[in-house]
This record gives structure tokens, sequence and C-alpha cells, in this order.
């Protein structure tokens, strides 16, 4: 994947995680973005912690 085609990703993600009301669960799912890569997981944390406040 291009720099581009994950950062519309990792947005796209975030959008939707950041909706989600309960936050063990928004952890859950961060956290097995994690797993799978390290820095996707923590570009995908930080999206999601923005658009949360």
């Amino acid at each position: 994947m291009g720099e581009d085609e994950k950062e519309r990703l990792i947005a796209n993600l975030a959008g939707f995680i950041a909706k989600v009301s309960r936050d063990d669960i928004v952890e859950r799912a961060i956290d097995n973005f994690r797993r799978a890569d390290g820095d996707y997981g923590k570009r995908l944390e930080v999206a999601v912690r923005a658009l949360r406040g």
C-alpha cells in the first residue's frame, strides 16, 4: 500500500472507531491493529484520539 492509501484507510477506520461509545471496545480494536502492525496501530490510535478529543 502506498502512503496515501494507508492514510485514507487510517482516517476511515478512525472515523468509525471514534464513534464507538465504549472505551474498552475502542482500546480492543486499536490493540488488534497494533498487534498486526505496531506503526499502523499507533497511527490509528493517534487518529482516534484526535477525533474523540
